[in-house]
């Protein structure tokens, strides 16, 4: 039995520029704010998303016997749900640090999940996101496990919420009070090949689910399916389009929820519906479906607004 929660090792960045330009390829010919944005020297948020799974993903691992580099902590499993806070813009050259803790672990109709929370700091030791993530070990049911969980239970989990004084430094609150309840942004099919999902994964992936058709057979998987974070950056993208580039930078807070795996080849049409405008916030309803299939992600975004 595991003692949870369980301090995992610390990880430092910078994000390697491979990375932050393959997230910007993996958007095709969408994503023109996304490219601003990186061009500004800002990293883009759907990569802040991932911050938990780069803590997993780097955490020591033995050798194996036979001198082959073992997995990383998230190959072969699936991202199910993402709450996360971005506090403050992140530089893409900065020597981030992401510190963390497995919460615990948890059955339910025979797939066993796992809840791990993060922080992340820059150089100089400023918040810049907060994350609590949950992952699936296999999409593969075991019918024989019962309900249960192990640690702190999801419900009771403190989840990241949004940032009040960060949004002081918006600068786009002022565009952001001009959204209108039932403004849907978005709307564009857009193409998710493999290409695209290997320029994201770079040489170097963490989970090749993404790019590999064998490794996603073996994880359960029909073909290679595009990350969590990949098929999010398609709703923030709309978001930054019609709103500004850094409006997600200043203490928005995310909730995300993957649905169906999103395979190579599959089109896909992301909206953000604005549900909410109010002194101190506006709110949108985040949804990414597949065309002639069901919906991949649902989520929803706060922005604060400063007071």
């Amino acid at each position: 039995m595991t003692n949870f929660p369980r301090t995992l090792v610390p990880v430092k960045g910078p994000f390697r520029e491979e990375k932050i330009q393959g997230a910007v390829e993996g958007m095709g010919t969408y994503g023109d704010a996304t490219r601003t944005l990186v061009a500004a020297g800002f990293v883009q948020p759907d990569l802040i998303t991932g911050m938990t799974l780069a803590l997993i993903s780097n955490q020591p691992r033995k050798p194996r016997p036979d001198g082959e580099r073992k997995a990383s902590g998230t190959a072969g499993k699936i991202w199910v749900r993402e709450r996360y806070t971005i506090h403050r813009p992140l530089a893409v050259d900065d020597v981030w640090e992401v510190t963390g803790e497995s919460t615990g672990t948890y059955a339910r109709k025979g797939r066993t999940y796992s809840t791990t929370r993060s922080i992340s700091r820059n150089s100089v030791g400023e918040c810049f996101a907060t994350n609590l993530t949950t992952g699936l070990f296999s999409y593969r049911p075991d019918r024989s496990l019962s309900d249960s969980h192990e640690g702190l239970a999801i419900e009771d989990t403190p989840a990241p919420e949004p940032d009040w004084e960060a949004a002081r430094g918006n600068p786009h609150a002022g565009l952001l009070t001009l959204a209108k309840v039932g403004q849907v942004l978005g709307g564009v099919e857009v193409p998710v090949t493999l290409a695209m999902m290997a320029a994201r994964d770079t040489d170097n992936p963490d989970n090749p689910i993404h790019s590999d058709p064998e490794e996603a057979k073996k994880a359960g998987l029909g073909r290679p399916i595009a990350g969590g974070s990949h098929v999010a950056a398609f709703a923030l993208e709309a978001v930054m389009q019609e709103f500004g580039i850094e409006s997600l930078l200043h203490g928005a807070n995310f909730d995300f929820r993957w649905k169906a795996p999103t395979e190579d080849g599959s089109h896909i049409i992301a909206t953000a519906t604005v549900t909410a405008t109010e002194s101190n916030r506006v709110a949108f309803d985040l949804q990414v479906d597949l065309v002639d299939g069901p919906t991949a992600m649902v989520g929803t975004l706060v922005i604060p607004l400063p007071q």
